[in-house]
């Protein structure tokens, strides 16, 4: 299951307060939620039958169910949801039970490192299934379209095992002047060669079994007794569940035009590359070589940064000469034994052949470097393109080609600012072009170090009104940086920043920095908000109020210009200080934000304490939105609640113009994204220009 998803969670469990710390759980382990808390043995038969859920956690028994009969409500309904115990006594006994009467596993309720643990597994376990299911389901429509194919396919093509045909089509039956191509059964298919050509028919059926050869020319009797050269082509096949040859006669004329046919039909007319398809079936042979362990790759997924605005700015035609110029420039640093394709609008993709991670990297940071220092004339006009590449190793070990293209786009999308090269790595926290791993005490120093000498860096992300105010809001987004300058993010360093005890130090150093910024600006005639992240730590903290009302009196600023933005899970976690907090930042007249909004167990329950002024949704909504309308449903209500309840409405992490109209129709107040602008180094953005 793709981690960038939403979990659609049920939880079987008295207390609310525990659901909510099951749900944070999954969300600080970078799960993001849509969770019920089930309420009776009717309410989850309705949840069961108006929904997909991927997993049930439950305690022995709540709200009068139990978690047996849970269990079998789920089996009665043949639901493929995985079902974790979650047991209070360290009994053996009550584990085996559990596992007996259908549980996956079964975690104690105070292990949650392990119960994360088991999640873990069980929802790649329930990827898997689902995949195989989908997998059985195109193999059948496959199979049900090839027999069509086949069937009415203008090429000669029979099937044949130990040397009998078991099954032709009419174009065989025809290029042999037979009526009906039933007549071939039981007729070996070296009658159909010449007498003078058997023996060589013989050598070459040695050949393509020993050597793979697969093509060979032949004369070839037809059923009158004359004589036809053809080419035979053989392959590997299975028809009807049976291990068989396939053998496709062709003449000479349709030879040749089938080889034009193939190569115009495997080729990008734009850029002269490999066009998609014929690179996905390459890839795909490509990973099934390296499942096989007999050779290893490693597929890059090249994309060029900010292509969007340089096609509005130069036009759709003079942007595709840039693709032409760009893909030549790239074809010429690389070798012939790698094969080089259009994977996309604006993306290109390499198979590298071999596993060698670091002359990949160094083909990768070659081709990066001539894309940097190429100027594209077009127009009379020179235009700069950067590209950002994402790199991913196809071993034995890789689990699918869907994967693997994932995991090098993964690896691209990482690079957030573009123009740099990453190489993909499963979990772990790395920096750099050379993907340097940083320790957790190696973060701390570098906190402390940052801290105290003013070493961290913001980046401002604009915030624009979609529906065409004239406000001008920035999101604040702190950065640390490492001896060598990488940018490591705040999921990266958070973590260790709280187990150092900084986090209380980094909300200061960031309110402060912002607002010199802000002050700056406003002096200067700008019109900023900006909207600040502050933590856990600053929310139960009873002299951050006092600190910040001072510090924006210093910096004669207006109370709201600030809007303070809490993560969803703290406002949860911490209710009552949450609600404290934001009650007394609104009488001195501060704005205030609920971030990540949307995956806790009844996020609206929030609206009804903590009343802030803006929401911002999650990114998965987002994502969600083009895979059915249902999903954009769904947010079309989560708006309208929100809206009922007086909050204007947030949603981040907009990458491309296509979703715009559903989120405009959903009544979305402001849109965030790195379709409108990546994160910039100061407050200089031009919001009367924006044209959505």
């Amino acid at each position: 299951m793709s981690k960038s998803g939403p979990v659609r969670l049920l939880i079987l469990e008295e207390s609310q307060n525990r659901a909510e710390e099951l749900i944070v759980l999954l969300r600080t382990a970078g799960r993001a939620t849509r969770a019920h808390q089930i309420e009776s043995e009717a309410d989850l038969t309705s949840k069961l039958q108006e929904h997909s859920w991927d997993l049930l956690l439950a305690v022995s028994e709540a709200n009068d169910l139990t978690a047996e009969n849970a269990i079998k409500q789920v089996n009665s309904l043949e639901k493929d949801i995985p079902v974790i115990l979650i047991a209070d006594n360290r009994d053996p006994e009550s584990i085996t039970e559990g596992i007996k009467m259908g549980a996956v596993d079964v975690a104690l309720d105070d292990d949650d490192e392990r119960l994360l643990l088991i999640i873990e597994r069980e929802l790649r376990n329930l990827d898997v299934r689902r995949q195989k299911r989908r997998a059985e389901l195109d193999l059948r429509e496959a199979d049900r379209r090839n027999q069509l194919l086949l069937n009415n396919s203008s090429a000669a093509i029979a099937y044949v095992h130990d040397g009998m045909h078991i099954y032709t089509n009419s174009a065989y039956a025809e290029l042999f002047g037979y009526e009906d191509s039933d007549e071939f059964a039981g007729i070996p298919i070296i009658d159909l060669i010449a007498e003078q050509d058997q023996k060589k028919f013989k050598t070459f059926l040695v050949s393509f079994a020993n050597e793979n050869v697969e093509t060979e020319e032949f004369s070839c009797i037809n059923s009158d007794g004359s004589t036809i050269v053809c080419t035979l082509s053989l392959s590997p096949a299975t028809f009807d569940g049976e291990h068989c040859t396939q053998a496709v006669f062709t003449t000479q004329v349709e030879s040749m035009l089938e080889e034009r046919i193939k190569e115009i039909s495997s080729q990008d007319l734009l850029t002269g590359l490999f066009n998609r398809q014929y690179f996905y079936d390459q890839l795909e042979s490509a990973v099934n070589q390296a499942s096989n362990g007999d050779q290893s790759w490693i597929l890059f997924y090249i994309s060029l940064d900010h292509f969007a605005r340089i096609r509005t700015e130069a036009g759709i035609s003079n942007s595709d000469l840039f693709l032409g110029q760009i893909a030549s420039l790239i074809r010429g640093i690389v070798d012939d034994q790698h094969l080089m394709a259009r994977f996309g609008d604006d993306v290109f993709s390499l198979l590298f052949k071999g596993g060698d991670k670091e002359k990949a990297s160094e083909l990768a940071e070659t081709i990066r470097a001539k894309v940097e220092g190429h100027l594209s004339q077009v127009s009379g006009k020179s235009y700069q393109l950067t590209v950002r590449i994402g790199l991913s190793l196809i071993s034995e070990s890789v689990p699918s080609l869907e994967e693997v293209i994932s995991r090098a786009h993964q690896a691209a999308d990482s690079i957030e600012d573009g123009n740099a090269v990453n190489f993909y790595q499963p979990q772990q926290v790395t920096v750099g072009e050379d993907g340097k791993a940083l320790t957790t005490e190696h973060i701390k120093d570098m906190l402390r170090e940052a801290i105290e000498n003013n070493l961290l860096k913001l980046a401002f992300q604009p915030i624009i009104s979609l529906h065409g105010e004239g406000d001008e809001h920035f999101e604040v987004l702190l950065r640390l940086l490492d001896e060598d300058e990488n940018e490591l993010y705040p999921g990266q360093f958070l973590g260790p920043a709280e187990d150092a005890g900084l986090l209380e130090k980094i909300d200061r150093w960031t309110i402060l920095q912002s607002i010199k910024l802000l002050s700056e600006q406003r002096e200067g005639g700008g019109k900023a908000r900006l909207f600040i992240n502050i933590t856990h730590k600053s929310i139960v903290d009873d002299s951050f109020l006092p600190w910040m009302g001072v510090a924006l009196k210093a910096a004669k600023l207006a109370s709201d210009a600030i809007v303070f933005q809490i993560h969803e899970n703290d406002a949860t976690s911490y209710i009552k200080q949450a609600t404290l907090f934001t009650k007394n930042l609104a009488e001195l007249h501060c704005k205030t934000s609920v971030n990540h909004f949307g995956c806790s167990l009844n996020p609206l329950n929030l609206l009804k304490t903590l009343m802030p002024d803006f929401v911002k949704l999650d990114d998965s909504f987002v994502e969600e939105l083009e895979e059915s309308e249902e999903k954009q449903q769904e947010l079309v209500e989560m708006v309208s609640s929100l809206q009922t309840s007086g909050v204007l409405t947030v949603i981040s992490g907009v990458e491309s113009p296509g979703i715009l109209p559903t989120l405009w129709e959903a009544g979305v107040n402001f849109i965030q994204g790195h379709y409108i602008s990546p994160p910039l180094d100061n407050l200089d953005y031009d919001f009367s220009d924006e044209d959505l």
